[in-house]
């Protein structure tokens, strides 16, 4: 993966996630993203996107979860499955709870004395979107307890597969989603069910104790199965791939195994850095389900860097219980190396309910040359001759029209400006109303009332949406510019803390500092930053009093890379890639070593220590 990418794809992962947690409607399927998201995380492990679990909210009515709803670690297969279970070293005894994995939209129910207090979404981990309005139609979401307790309960909201709902033919998830978020009729709510399982606040000593209390106090929780064995979990996850999954009321997406002995979690999680995920349980997710098809025609959206995305449309299929006819394929080598021609049957496999991908083209031979017949020499949008550049075909034109289009897009998602919707920001340009971000700020209430289906309500949320988005820290400004690999947490390693240091940075010793150089001084962004400063209402972000130690690894330590920064992180210190004279410790595997970084060091009289003192000084054993 070329590393100017990165941040684009991390850009392209989080947004499909907001589809995924806001609208039910992510744009590749639950395997692909899960393959980027690794690919991602080998090559830069420590990017900001994997500071963060589900997605952010952009609503108003804000919840912050007391503890944080992470999301589970992933298996994929069975090997990987007995690779946790050994890594946990746990005795040959421990009882294991089996529940599935529902595919909804996860929640949480806040209890004090038996009153419901409040209904949140998980959003990103930290703070949720208030939803509390959705309990007097769910008839499983209980507004009184039988008991006077002050419990979180924690489950997922779906519709079932048997659903008398009307969903057009859509995925059941999106539809669960539609629903929580609808204006009006509410009422349709009632379709929705909630199935819980986990409860905060409690003094159970099992997991499974914890959830068959929540059945006794009215809710519907989820199936459990006790189990102690490797053998045993591959049993019943072959019963679930044959039976469950289609036998259960829900649609799931795998399972859940959680070690049952309380006691045992905190112990379990003091080994490892807990961020994204705790480290007791484990998600232990099927194969895609898959099906044929023919494909018509392949589309090309053009993206806002001006590659040429192909999407392939086929014939409609049914999988997952949701009519399917087109699937991305990413870029203009895929279309190559699946020889694709019209007419082809190709393998469309989908990972639940989410969009499909093209896992193989059936049709192909192996005598059948790469051809390029279906790949354009020309832009579909503004004409300009393509270019190959990469894996893509590029369009080199940058007032393409759909390049603008996409930029104003990543814009708006960034900003989260979730009232406003990619038809609304395609009308303003047919309209020539809109050519440029900055032109979002010059709209009025005249200028909407002309594009049809604005009414005064979809008028006032529009300018709305755009007037809290004038405000912004310096650092939130230029993560939003798109600028490769510069987001938040980048700019707070580069020194950039407000307009001034972005505008005079000069340092181009990292990849990410000649990125935001080189994105400024072209002529065209230089005047769309001027232009949007005039527009916008931009801070200075205050610059932390005290700087931290500077530490540098070389050698292997006692955790990956990642991980090992993360724990240097909360102790304290701040991490560097090279030895500088900021550089206040060296830590090694053997000091006594000859690498690069440990002759810098002490050239420069740099104190070099190893992990394993390092760590045992600090109290943390690995």
């Amino acid at each position: 993966m070329d590393e100017k990418n990165i941040d684009a794809i991390a850009a392209w992962l989080q947004h499909a996630k907001r589809q995924y947690y806001t609208q039910g409607n992510s744009p590749v399927s639950d395997h692909e993203f899960d393959q980027v998201e690794e690919e991602l995380r080998s090559i830069a492990p420590e990017h900001p996107y994997f500071q963060s679990v589900g997605t952010p909210v952009a609503q108003t009515e804000k919840i912050t979860h007391k503890t944080p709803m992470l999301s589970a670690d992933k298996c994929k297969n069975l090997d990987e499955l007995r690779k946790w279970l050994t890594r946990l070293a746990l005795p040959a005894q421990t009882e294991f709870v089996i529940e599935p994995k529902i595919d909804g939209l996860s929640a949480a129910c806040v209890y004090e004395r038996g009153n419901l207090l409040y209904v949140a979404t998980r959003g990103d981990g930290k703070i949720g979107q208030d939803v509390s309005h959705i309990a007097q139609y769910i008839d499983s979401i209980p507004q009184k307890l039988s008991q006077a307790l002050s419990i979180e309960v924690r489950g997922e909201l779906y519709l079932p597969q048997n659903t008398e709902f009307d969903t057009k033919g859509k995925p059941l998830r999106n539809n669960c989603v539609g629903l929580i978020n609808r204006k009006d009729q509410q009422e349709d709510l009632a379709y929705v069910h909630f199935s819980v399982y986990q409860v905060l606040g409690d003094d159970h000593a099992r997991e499974s104790a914890a959830i068959h209390s929540l059945g006794d106090l009215g809710f519907d929780i989820v199936p459990l199965r006790i189990v102690q064995t490797f053998e045993e979990i591959e049993d019943y996850y072959r019963h679930y791939l044959e039976e469950l999954r289609y036998f259960w009321p829900y649609e799931t997406d795998g399972l859940i195994i959680i070690v049952n002995d309380r006691s045992l979690h905190p112990q379990i999680d003091a080994r490892w850095v807990v961020d994204h995920h705790h480290h007791y349980l484990v998600a232990f997710k099927p194969p895609a389900d898959s099906k044929e098809s023919i494909l018509n025609k392949i589309e090309w959206q053009v993206s806002r860097q001006g590659n040429l995305i192909p999407v392939a449309i086929f014939a409609p299929i049914q999988l997952g219980g949701a009519t399917l006819e087109r699937a991305s394929l990413h870029n203009a080598e895929t279309v190559q190396k699946l020889c694709l021609a019209i007419g082809d049957t190709l393998l469309i496999e989908r990972a639940n309910d989410v969009i499909p991908y093209v896992k193989t083209n059936l049709s192909h031979h192996e005598n059948r040359r790469l051809t390029n017949s279906l790949i354009p020499v020309q832009c579909p949008s503004c004409g300009a001759d393509l270019h190959h550049r990469g894996v893509h075909v590029h369009c080199p034109n940058k007032n393409c029209p759909d390049r603008q289009v996409e930029k104003v897009l990543y814009w708006v998602n960034c900003c989260q400006m979730e009232n406003i919707a990619e038809a609304t920001i395609r009308q303003l340009f047919e309209k020539k109303l809109l050519r440029s971000v900055v032109d979002l700020y010059h709209i009025t209430g005249e200028d909407l009332a002309k594009l049809e289906g604005f009414a005064e309500k979809k008028i006032e949320n529009f300018l709305r949406e755009i007037e809290k988005s004038r405000f912004m820290t310096a650092q939130e400004f230029v993560a939003r510019l798109g600028i490769p690999l510069v987001q938040e947490k980048a700019l707070q390693r580069l020194g950039v803390y407000a307009m001034r240091d972005f505008w005079h940075f000069q340092n181009d010793q990292y990849v990410i500092g000649r990125n935001l150089i080189a994105w400024r001084d072209d002529a065209d962004n230089y005047a769309l930053v001027q232009e949007l400063c005039k527009v916008l209402h931009i801070e200075d972000v205050q610059q932390e009093k005290a700087s931290l130690p500077q530490v540098c690894c070389t050698g292997s330590g006692p955790l990956p890379r990642n991980e090992l920064g993360k724990v240097l992180a909360s102790l304290g210190y701040a991490i560097s890639d090279s030895v500088t004279k900021e550089t206040t410790l060296l830590l090694c595997e053997k000091p006594e070593g000859n690498s690069s970084k440990l002759v810098k060091a002490r050239k420069m009289n740099i104190p070099i220590q190893s992990y394993q003192e390092f760590f045992k000084e600090k109290g943390q054993l690995f």
